[in-house]
Formats: structure tokens, C-alpha cells, sequence
């Protein structure tokens, strides 16, 4: 069975979305199956591929997309075009400026022809965003009937906060509604990552609820082959990733309570690349450090030793049930969870991993917690099941069932 994934963004590019279909690839391939990734080209050559995912096909496409249009150009020239494509060329278009795969519409479908012509493709998967490649790949599937379809939406498509979706005109957001309707209408099949966008998409696509299926996200659990995940002598705090704009009005809170109860143990390390100013060299006496990002194997190690992981989201990321949850749970570390009501509190109070705290409870029930130990319940929750391997093995029986129906 030959399996053609598109994913725009895939390694050696680290940019959002290109570990999911990375690694659910490998999966596929090392099941027996025939792989080919057809992504953007990045700065290696082809043997880089082949050592990196030997038993797959990868199809480097040039990415089209300008520099400058994505709002990071630095000389005048750059910024005087993005000027000229936001302010004047965004309103004599129906799409979306700011979606990577805009034109990728003619060399994707020439290279999916061609494949198809060379070797049959049995099933093809499209991962947005960009949300423009489902929509090529409706065109496609609609050309090639034969073809089972999945679309693959890792984030919300037109009720998101991303991908310049907020900012779009009327007309412009009624175009990606059509482009949405018909991308699930001529699919075989609807994948989503949190049940949150299910029931989004069953909302809006109640005929079509036959074809939506979770795909959660997942995890490697040879990544901690060096971890020690028995460690009874725990100590700090600790967060690693991305800062999110939205978040520094929960952050002073928490150097206000770390300031007001100065007998706790509190020490709180947080590890990232994002240029989050608010906190300096003193910031909360010193209790909460920022540090550069570390590999990925050090991280877990260090989580694998701290007392709690300590994680704050903004509001538009309530309902983000990421990667990162699995791999922590993992390590036995209970959760600290601050920010609104959505998925992650749901499921971090679930399932026992750890504790939700609401951003206007902080000052009453935080200090609870930062003084002593967070409840969880380490094993109530099948972290097994959330595996690449368990995973990849479900994906393959449901589209089993489905193209046998």
C-alpha cells in the first residue's frame, strides 16, 4: 500500500507541525507500508533524507512563499512590499496572504499527477496548516476518485486564532469557509488532534461525522532511555518551551505570591528561546530563571527531577492538549496548569496528572501547591496508549475499517 503524506513543514525544519508527520511517517514505513512526503525544500540535500528517514520517499518542493511576506524583512525594500501586500493587494484577493502554501497550488499537482502515474497512490494525507493544502488535495482526490483522502487538521481552520484568520475580511473569511466545507465534503476521512475541534467540526459538519477521527498527538518513549523515571528526590519547578504573548499578566501574579510568602522553597527554571523581557536577572528575587533552551534528552532529564511542571497558557491556547503533555506524564511529574477553562484543564484534572488553577484563583490556591506536594496519581492514566507506535497501529486499523466499508 503506497501512503503520500503532505506536509509542508517537515525536519530538518523545527518550525510548528513538522514533528507530527515526521514521526507518524516512521511509524508507517517501519509498519510495512510505502511512504512518500512530498514537503518544503530546506537547506540539505537529498542524502540528508536518505539517512534520516531511509525507508521514505521525500519530495522536496521549492516553498514559493516570499520572506518578506512573512512580516520579518528587515531591509526597506522587504518591508515596502509587505506594506503594499497587507494594506493594498489583500484587498483585491479572496485569500489568505498569510497562508505558506499559496502558491503551491499548480507544483503540488503536478507532482501528486505525476507520482500517482508512476506508482498508484492508495492513500493520500493532507496536514494543515497550511489549510490551503487541503483544499489542493480535495482537488485532487475529486480528479482521482480512486484515491482514499485524509485531511489532517492540526489546528482550527476558519474559528482559529492563527494563520492571520482573525484579520481576513468578510469576503475573505467566507472564502475560507467554502475552502473548509469543501476540503471535509470530498475527504474520506477527518483527522484532529483534541476532541475540542471534533466537536467544533461535528457541529458544523454534522453529515459528515461519520468521517472524523481522532488522531491524538504522541509520543517517543526511547527519548528517555536515559531518564531516571524512579526519582524519589525531587526538587524545583520547571517549564521548557515557548513563552506565549498572553501570559505576563499571570506571570507577575505568580512573582506578587512568591514575593508575599517568602518562606517557601520555591524555586521556579524555566527553559526557552522566546524573548520574554518581563523576566530579568532579578525578576522575583531571583526564584524564577530563565535559561537558553536545551536538547530535548537534558530537558526531560530535568523534569524527570523536578518537584512539578509548572506551564501557563493564554487564552486562545486553552483547549491545546499538546505532545508535550504525554512526555511529561511520562516522567511521573505532577502538573501545575494556569489558564482558562478549555481541554488542558479538563484533562489535566481527568486524569490526575496534576492540578488546574483558574488565573483569577492564583493568589488563593497556588500557594498551596508551591509549598508542598501537588496531587496526581502516577499511572491511572494509559500513558502507553499515547505512544507513535499504539498511535500509528489504531490510524491503521480505522482506515482499514473505513476502506473496506
Amino acid at each position: 500500500m503506497h501512503f503520500t503524506i503532505v506536509s509542508y513543514t517537515f525536519p530538518p525544519s523545527t518550525a510548528i507541525g513538522g514533528r507530527r508527520w515526521a514521526k507518524f511517517s516512521q511509524q508507517l514505513a517501519s509498519k510495512g507500508i510505502d511512504v512518500t512526503v512530498i514537503c518544503s525544500k530546506e537547506s540539505v540535500d537529498k542524502d540528508w533524507f536518505v539517512n534520516e528517514f531511509p525507508n521514505i520517499n521525500c519530495i522536496s518542493l521549492p516553498k514559493y512563499y516570499p520572506f518578506w511576506l512573512t512580516g520579518q524583512g528587515n531591509s526597506l525594500l522587504q518591508r515596502s512590499l509587505y506594506w503594499i501586500a497587507t494594506k493594498l493587494v489583500s484587498r483585491l484577493t479572496k485569500k489568505n496572504l498569510y497562508d505558506r502554501g499559496l502558491f503551491w497550488r499548480r507544483p503540488l499537482l503536478k507532482t501528486l499527477t505525476r507520482l500517482h502515474n508512476d506508482k498508484s497512490i492508495d492513500v493520500l494525507i493532507a496536514t494543515g496548516a497550511p489549510f490551503s493544502l487541503l483544499s489542493i488535495g480535495a482537488e485532487f482526490k475529486r480528479k482521482n476518485d480512486d484515491i482514499f483522502y485524509v485531511i489532517d487538521l492540526r489546528d482550527p481552520w476558519t474559528w482559529g486564532s492563527y494563520y492571520g484568520i482573525p484579520n481576513l475580511s468578510k469576503v475573505q473569511k467566507r472564502y475560507q469557509e467554502i475552502q473548509e466545507g469543501e476540503s471535509v465534503k470530498h475527504s474520506d476521512m477527518v483527522c484532529y488532534p483534541v476532541q475540542n475541534m471534533g466537536d467544533v467540526l461535528t457541529r458544523k459538519y454534522e453529515d459528515f461525522k461519520a468521517k472524523f477521527y481522532l488522531l491524538p498527538h504522541a509520543f517517543e518513549p526511547h527519548k528517555f532511555l536515559n531518564t531516571d523515571l524512579h526519582n524519589d528526590k525531587r526538587s524545583g519547578y520547571i517549564y521548557g518551551g515557548t513563552l506565549y504573548d498572553g501570559i505576563e499578566e499571570y506571570i507577575s501574579k505568580l512573582e506578587k505570591i512568591i514575593n508575599k510568602y517568602t518562606d517557601l522553597d520555591f524555586v521556579w527554571d524555566i527553559y526557552t528561546g522566546s524573548n520574554f523581557p518581563l523576566i530579568n536577572e532579578g525578576f522575583g528575587n531571583g526564584r524564577i530563571r530563565k535559561h537558553s533552551f536545551i536538547s530535548e534528552s537534558e530537558l526531560f532529564s530535568k523534569i524527570s527531577q523536578a518537584s512539578a511542571y509548572l506551564v501557563f497558557y493564554p487564552i486562545q491556547d486553552k483547549d491545546l492538549v499538546s505532545t508535550k503533555f504525554f512526555e511529561i506524564i511520562y516522567t511521573k511529574t505532577p502538573i501545575i496548569y494556569i489558564g482558562e477553562a478549555g481541554e488542558v484543564g479538563d484533562f489535566i484534572v481527568k486524569n490526575k496528572v496534576g492540578v488546574h488553577i483558574l488565573p483569577e484563583n492564583m493568589e488563593q490556591k497556588l500557594p498551596q501547591y508551591l509549598a508542598g506536594e501537588v496531587p496526581h496519581e502516577p499511572g491511572f492514566f494509559d500513558i502507553q496508549k499515547y505512544t507513535f507506535s499504539s498511535v500509528t497501529d489504531n490510524l491503521l486499523d480505522k482506515l482499514k475499517a473505513m476502506m473496506s466499508a
